[in-house]
């Protein structure tokens, strides 16, 4: 009895790790079809494959469907002091934006608008970076300022779209033309992680 009574005990604290070893508490666990975190105030659908990163990310794998070979990207939901983006392909990683590091970067700024999920009113900004090779970083970052922290929900996904400068039936790429193309990929909601990522954006909730 005692043998058994211990195994379920290990086998339940087991369940409760994430990929990264960090025990998932009561206010960060899944409750049915979302992710709650009482501790940030926030939850969202459970949309894809979710990982907690940190306490205070949440990193969420995204795969295509009906499409050979099949694609992934990645979702970040993220509650912040300073509002990032992420580039991993060109930059490695988070670029805070109020850095100076980053001000060369705002000219990969393609577009910027704004979309209301019946209870936030989400500012949408679609970014376009070029990391060599012909790939580029295709970001939606999309944030609301709240109680003043970030609420950062953001979609990433390397892309070959082309090299600027390359010649193409006789003519250079312009990359001007490649990040409007990149912005078209984005804004397609017939294709089944953009059609996800805004399943995941119009779910999230910020409870205090």
């Amino acid at each position: 009895m005692t043998t058994r009574l211990t195994f379920a005990i290990l086998f339940i604290a087991g369940l409760l790790y994430t990929a990264n070893g960090q025990i998932m508490t009561s206010a960060q666990q899944g409750i049915g079809n979302r992710v709650q975190n009482n501790v940030l105030g926030i939850s969202f659908a459970k949309v894809g494959t979710v990982v907690k990163l940190d306490s205070s990310t949440y990193r969420i794998t995204l795969l295509s469907s009906g499409t050979s070979p099949v694609q992934s990207a990645t979702a970040l939901v993220s509650v912040s002091d300073r509002l990032f983006i992420d580039l991993p392909g060109s930059y490695g990683g988070r670029v805070y934006l109020d850095s100076p590091s980053a001000v060369p970067l705002f000219k990969n700024r393609v577009m910027v608008d704004s979309v209301n999920t019946g209870q936030l009113n989400f500012r949408r900004e679609y970014w376009a970076v070029y990391a060599g090779m012909g790939m580029w970083d295709c970001v939606i970052n999309s944030y609301v300022r709240k109680n003043g922290r970030y609420y950062i929900v953001s979609l990433v996904q390397d892309k070959m779209i082309g090299k600027p400068g390359e010649i193409v039936d006789g003519k250079p790429l312009k990359a001007e033309n490649l990040k409007l193309k990149v912005v078209s990929s984005l804004q397609d909601t017939t294709n089944s992680i953009v059609h996800e990522f805004n399943k995941l954006l119009f779910s999230f909730q910020i409870h205090n």
